[in-house]
């Protein structure tokens, strides 16, 4: 009985660390709620790419004029309001058909392209041709959307007055 009296006068000493205790939880759990909240729990979120094209009206073409060369042309997808046939750097990008169904978005398939061209990093002076198919040109606007898969976010729209039938060489 004696020994149970001995503990009791030293209440106090549990007391505070009990108090410490407490106080280094909270602050332990408020920092990983913070950092949960403030997003630097996971991976960094996709970002649009940043990829400059000119359009070449007269050549139906766009023309890569500034590329921050870590994307892919695996990485983007191609859609068009009409059924036209889409070129990179000269080579058929579909490997069935080369022909994209208007409001559909393909993206660039590596046995239509050469084995290594469709991986490869899209840089600045590359270019995408547009023709029409069948051997029909297109005499209305055909409107061509470039859409980062990723991100599933838009590099850019490009409206085209006239499109000439696909050459056929």
């Amino acid at each position: 009985m004696k020994a149970n009296r001995k503990f009791k006068e030293e209440e106090a000493v549990s007391a505070v660390i009990g108090v410490i205790l407490m106080v280094a939880i909270t602050v332990a759990i408020a920092a990983t709620v913070y950092v949960y909240v403030s997003g630097m729990v996971g991976g960094t979120p996709d970002t649009t790419p940043e990829i400059t094209f000119t359009k070449d009206e007269g050549a139906d073409r766009l023309i890569v004029a500034k590329s921050d060369s870590i994307t892919k042309w695996q990485d983007v997808s191609f859609k068009s309001d009409a059924k036209v046939t889409i070129l990179i750097n000269g080579e058929v990008i579909l490997a069935s058909a080369a022909d994209l169904t208007a409001n559909v978005a393909y993206t660039p398939v590596a046995a239509a392209m050469g084995v290594g061209a469709i991986t490869d990093a899209i840089d600045a002076g590359d270019f995408i041709d547009i023709e029409g198919t069948d051997g029909v040109a297109l005499t209305t606007v055909t409107t061509i959307t470039l859409i980062h898969i990723e991100s599933n976010s838009v590099i850019g729209t490009y409206e085209f007055a006239t499109i000439a039938a696909q050459n056929i060489a």
